[in-house]
């Protein structure tokens, strides 16, 4: 990485978890050229939909010519595309973005193109602020932040969270409104802090406003802004168009992982309707009303509201009726598939869909990215059942669509309907797993390694503010030096936030679901020295009728919390791991404007940026790593289990610094070869399953209000 002192890094660095512990004389800092380019990346989102603002960029932006310019690119047909395209009319200014649409998505992905053939930080920065004043604010953002994530040359930049770029996507309507008010009020009785004009506004969720139906009772976790955070880049990491060969996706098993996160989310989201008392993810029929409603309470930047969608929706109409029809044919196809054990190529050839690692095939054919072997048969279940259950307006020209949420990835968790399609889709991998044959007693155990105990601290969990910079939701004046008032932090620091000449920040505070730190401490006997890898899942105890769940058919339910590779000693082992430590978790985003002060301090000298501190975006939130649970306690299951290690392809973090977004394209991501979830990923043979080297442990979580945690601590 150009610009950065690197600093050797062994054993210290969690990839991916945003907690990163290192001794004070290993931290490397960031120069002055790194710290440029990231405020450089931090102003260009600012007040996106705003096509005046004043500032360096405008100049930067009028002086480039792409076509001028075509040398400093290393793909010149891909950008010479995008220019033929941009000449014919790319998608306006203030119109809703929707990567699910055709038009915008072939627009956007020849914006991709643009960012991430540009072959130094000048002409990326260059084009990067040039597609700033000239495209579409919503392709703009997606594109961009897709570059940036997959761009090796970038890595380490921080990204503002998309949550503070485009709060309409986040926020409900009456907290982007009550925004606006302060602002056009002139922050009447607004007190400053820090000579700026500070502004904390409650918000809560859309059970709050209206009510729709019992699923609401969960939206404090399904509308949570570090949930749908963690969707987008998810998608972002391993956009459905991008072909893995060119950009090395497929060394991650993209297809196998895609299959896998959803499961995860819908173990996760079964967990938090259970310490609600909701039961079972509902199903649904194309052919019957849909039960269940959701009213967004949100709208776009140009004010057009997010289509609603009422109880008992009826999608099959005549206006959908032969859409049912291909969406129900294109399931049958891979259901199909599935039970025939191969996959029909376009040839008349067949791909093999009966071993363990054909999980990888059938993954990239359920989400139709590049790497599917036959798109043309199978196509785009997905993306087609998204737009019917939405509620959607059908559009009549391509500029002028209307998504519902389920058409954005950072909207799409919110709708309880998410969590029933993919439960319907989901359950094709159960179905292709449940053809692979029990794992034997052999491929279980692990020796004589054997559990001794496992203690886990009480888990209790509570609801916590958290504060969100949502000023990009309210519009500024154009910036003028010379009405700029002296003093203001965010004019010194270079930000366009202000109101006659007077900085000014706008916070939206929110109660979200979180937990107490944990600790959980090992017993493990070993008759030799080996190296292992321990996983530690999150499972239910009883159903939602109260009845103990039985092994095999709860294997769906868990969900994988730690997962960590370890030396063994021969004798006992003892040792302790913290929650903080759980790799698959991410912390909390610093809200922008403290991200931009921190940056500008370090280039001024004040401090130091510590690039050790990277904040990974590719994490669940650490915040929902557990369920709510109940006050007098909720009982759950945790289960833990020690494997032998199984070398991945590329051994985990090769290849890349640990700031490089995650590793995405490297192959190295994993910490072993076993399949994702292993072992729950296949039927259980209960006559050969309990084996010394897994432990089973009872717990309870607790909820508890703020003010009683605050009174224990």
């Amino acid at each position: 990485m150009q610009g950065i002192t690197v600093v050797a890094l062994v054993g210290l660095v969690a990839l991916a978890t945003g907690y990163v512990v290192v001794p004070e004389d290993k931290i490397t800092y960031a120069d002055k050229d790194f710290l440029v380019k990231q405020k450089q990346m931090l102003e260009v989102f600012q007040h996106v939909h705003q096509h005046e603002v004043h500032t360096a960029l405008w100049e930067v932006s009028k002086a480039y010519d792409i076509e001028q310019h075509y040398d400093e690119y290393s793909n010149v047909e891909a950008v010479k595309q995008f220019v033929a395209l941009y000449k014919h009319g790319l998608l306006p200014f203030d119109e809703i973005f929707s990567v699910f649409d055709d038009h915008h998505r072939e627009q956007a992905i020849a914006l991709f193109h643009v960012f991430y053939y540009a072959k130094d930080w000048e002409s990326f920065y260059k084009s990067v602020v040039w597609a700033r004043f000239h495209v579409n604010e919503g392709m703009f953002v997606y594109a961009v932040t897709v570059a940036v994530l997959h761009r090796k040359d970038l890595a380490g930049l921080e990204l503002p969270a998309p949550y503070e770029i485009y709060p309409y996507y986040f926020f409900n309507t009456e907290v982007v409104q009550k925004a606006a008010q302060y602002k056009m009020q002139g922050f009447g009785g607004v007190k400053k802090v820090d000579g700026v004009y500070t502004v904390v506004i409650p918000t809560n969720y859309t059970g709050w406003y209206v009510h729709t139906n019992v699923d609401q009772k969960v939206s404090y976790f399904t509308e949570d802004i570090g949930l749908n955070t963690y969707y987008y880049y998810f998608h972002a990491d391993y956009p459905f168009w991008m072909g893995g060969k060119e950009f090395g996706l497929y060394k991650d098993r993209r297809g196998e992982q895609y299959l896998f996160k959803h499961q995860q989310l819908l173990a996760r989201y079964y967990l938090e309707r259970l310490s609600n008392d909701l039961g079972t993810i509902p199903e649904f029929s194309w052919f019957k009303p849909i039960v269940t409603g959701y009213y967004p309470n949100m709208h776009y930047y140009n004010g057009v509201g997010f289509p609603s969608r009422d109880n008992y929706y009826e999608v099959c109409t005549p206006d959908h009726y032969h859409e049912i029809e291909d969406v129900v044919e294109y399931e049958h196809r891979i259901r199909e598939a599935i039970d025939l054990g191969y996959i029909v190529l376009p040839d008349g050839r067949h791909v093999d869909l009966t071993k363990p690692e054909s999980v990888e095939y059938l993954g990239n054919l359920v989400q139709a990215n590049p790497d599917s072997v036959n798109s043309r048969f199978y196509k785009y279940v997905g993306w087609f059942a998204r737009i019917l259950l939405g509620g959607s307006i059908e559009h009549f020209e391509n500029h002028k669509v209307l998504p519902g949420v389920l058409e954005h990835y950072e909207t799409s968790l919110r709708d309880p309907m998410f969590y029933q399609l993919y439960k319907r889709i989901i359950q094709w991998y159960w179905e292709f797993k449940d053809h692979l044959k029990p794992y034997t007693k052999e491929e279980l155990s692990f020796g004589t390694l054997k559990f001794g105990a496992v203690k886990v601290d009480k888990l209790v969990t509570y609801f916590d503010r958290s504060d969100a910079d949502i000023t990009n939701a309210v519009d500024v004046e154009v910036y003028d030096e010379t009405t700029m008032k002296t003093g203001g932090e965010l004019k010194k620091f270079g930000k366009i936030a202000h109101y006659q000449g007077e900085d000014f920040v706008i916070k939206a505070r929110q109660w979200r679901l979180n937990h107490m730190p944990f600790t959980v401490e090992y017993s493990v006997h070993a008759d030799q020295d080996v190296k292992g890898i321990v996983r530690m899942y999150l499972g239910p105890k009883y159903d939602q009728y109260g009845h103990v769940y039985g092994v095999n058919e709860n294997r769906e339910n868990f969900v994988l919390l730690d997962t960590f590779a370890w030396e063994f000693k021969q004798g006992e082992n003892v040792f302790v791991r913290e929650s903080s430590q759980f790799p698959l978790y991410v912390q909390d985003r610093t809200p922008y404007y403290e991200l931009y002060k921190w940056v500008m301090d370090a280039y001024n000298d004040v401090r130091p940026f510590p690039l050790d501190m990277t904040e990974a975006h590719c994490g669940f939130p650490s915040r929902l790593m557990l369920p709510k649970g109940k006050k007098g306690g909720m009982p759950f299951q945790l289960f833990f289990i020690v494997s032998p290690y199984h070398a991945p392809a590329v051994r985990q973090h090769e290849g890349y610094d640990y700031t490089l977004n995650c590793g995405v394209g490297s192959g190295a991501r994993f910490v072993d070869s076993l399949p994702f979830g292993y072992p729950f990923d296949r039927q259980i043979d209960e006559k050969v399953w309990f084996t010394p080297n897994m432990y089973y442990l009872d717990t309870m979580i607790f909820h508890k209000k703020e003010a009683e945690i605050n009174a224990v601590h």
